[in-house]
């Protein structure tokens, strides 16, 4: 997973909460909170989501938000196009993934799978 593999090139201890936004600002994920709310307001809560990039804009500025949204709209992307050509991790990348998964929230998703 990239973002394992980018901190450890980058000599960073990374906390998965920070990239939920459930910690405040550190040297490894700038603006965490931030840009956790951005998506989230993304994926549930649209009526949100023009609060969220202001938000995003004012700590950082207007180029950030739309490489954060982007990002965000990319991953989207991928996810549909996996679910609807039914991909699925092979067993052994499951368990390989499995704290992570659990420590992102990953199966509390309503899309997730078992």
């Amino acid at each position: 997973m990239m973002l394992r593999a980018s901190s450890s090139a980058n000599d960073l201890e990374l906390d998965l909460s920070l990239v939920r936004g459930e910690a405040n600002e550190s040297e490894a994920v700038h603006h965490a909170p931030a840009l956790a709310n951005l998506v989230d307001s993304s994926v549930n809560d649209l009526e949100g989501l023009s609060t969220a990039r202001a938000a995003l804009v004012e700590l950082t500025d207007k180029e950030t938000m739309v490489d954060a949204c982007a990002v965000v709209a990319n991953f989207e992307m991928m996810t549909r196009i996996a679910d609807g050509t039914g991909t699925r991790h092979p067993p052994e990348r499951l368990d390989a993934i499995g704290d992570m998964s659990h420590s992102l929230g990953l199966d509390q998703f309503t899309s997730a799978r078992i």
